[in-house]
């Protein structure tokens, strides 16, 4: 037995065939009710799911319905096509217009029954896409205001990341310090500090913490306040002799905090110390790639140097590398992220290229920028952030 519940709506229009398909739908117990034309069916089917809506295709073809108007019918009810002889043949075509259903006119031909068992399985299909075209509307509004809030803590992140960087570009005498950051997403993983102390020291960092997105940028911020504290403290007490060996120990310390925050992150880093007075650049290289780069006379090559990336080995240790800078020079930190700016798939012959392009130019952060089409790529694949530090300005 079907379990719709009826009435069977019909449209009438005013035929012996309509007339005798309400006689032989009430004569098995089934309540009818006509309506006159399409345009007030939802005023007598309330239920589209539980009241089939019987249409004679002699109506169909008098009103000439294009087949968009049809198939969007069809789609909104349970539409049992009633055929005359003339439609007889053309079933294959209602059914791909989405009817439910066809019904012959002739009342020998007609078996009313198996039509709504059929009718009755169609309409609990429905039933459960309508309930779970519902439930994916709902689960789509609740990831939509989801999005919508990680949007906003994003753009929140942003502000206090970039708040958190330094201002930039810094001028000491003849040296400046600056720095220019593209993030892949809201937030960068990439971080970069430096700071003029005692009036003698450019203290300078350069972060690449794993990952990417919100966790990462968390521990920039991190990051950024284990370095001002150690910073401060030695600025405070005017510890010209712990200054004047930076940055050792400073890795180390940072090594230790990540690991007793046990956020499950590691970071490559170049950390440095730059006294103005004479001109000595003392660094270290954790696990950073490219290198860092130095530039003289047109000439561009990478520093020694290289250690373990920081927070992963609990007793590692950082050696610190120590040369004399000339009185014009170029002191370059890029991200991994340039990578992918650049041809080739090794990354041999990247590192080459890169010091290929750098050599004999002019360099600025807008001129790395720009030959690197930092700003000319809306979708990065990672970050990319650069920090040059120049002695010799005018």
């Amino acid at each position: 037995m079907s379990e719709l519940k009826g009435p069977v709506i019909i449209i009438d229009d005013k035929t012996e065939a309509t007339d005798c398909l309400l006689n032989c739908f009430q004569s098995i117990g089934w309540s009818c009710l006509t309506a006159d034309n399409l345009d007030n069916l939802q005023v007598f089917c309330t239920d589209p799911l539980n009241q089939p809506v019987v249409v004679p295709s002699q109506y169909l073809k008098t009103h000439t319905f294009d087949n968009d108007f049809l198939t969007q019918f069809f789609s909104d009810y349970l539409v049992v096509v009633a055929l005359d002889e003339e439609a007889v043949g053309n079933e294959t075509s209602y059914f791909r217009l989405g009817a439910a259903d066809i019904l012959e006119e002739d009342p020998k031909h007609r078996d009313i029954p198996p039509v709504f068992e059929r009718l009755s399985k169609l309409a609990t299909v429905r039933r459960m896409e309508l309930e779970y075209s519902e439930r994916l509307k709902q689960s789509n509004t609740k990831l939509n205001r989801t999005v919508q809030l990680l949007e906003q803590d994003q753009k929140a992140g942003l502000e206090i990341q970039k708040n958190l960087m330094p201002e930039g570009p810094l001028r000491c005498g003849n040296f400046e310090i600056a720095h220019s950051m593209a993030p892949s997403l809201y937030l960068s993983g990439d971080y970069v500090g430096y700071q003029f102390v005692l009036g003698r020291y450019i203290l300078f960092y350069f972060v690449d913490v794993s990952g990417h997105g919100a966790s990462s940028a968390f521990v920039t911020v991190l990051i950024h306040f284990i370095a001002n504290r150690i910073i401060r403290r030695h600025a405070r007490e005017e510890e010209y002799e712990a200054l004047a060996k930076a940055p050792e120990g400073f890795v180390e310390s940072i090594n230790q905090q990540l690991l007793n925050s046990e956020l499950d992150k590691h970071l490559t880093i170049v950390a440095g110390s730059l006294d103005t007075e004479t001109s000595k650049l003392r660094y270290v290289v954790g696990a950073h790639q490219p290198s860092p780069i130095l530039i003289v006379d047109g000439k561009a090559s990478y520093l020694p140097g290289k250690g373990k990336p920081a927070g992963i080995f609990k007793e590692a240790s950082w050696t610190v590398e120590e040369i004399q800078l000339p009185e014009k020079f170029a002191l370059v930190l890029l991200s991994d992220g340039v990578f992918e700016l650049l041809p080739g798939k090794e990354i041999t012959d990247k590192e080459t290229r890169l010091l290929r392009y750098l050599s004999n130019r002019s360099v600025s952060i807008r001129a790395l920028k720009k030959g690197l089409f930092i700003d000319g790529i809306k979708d990065l694949e990672d970050d990319v952030s650069v920090l040059l530090l120049t002695g010799g300005a005018e």
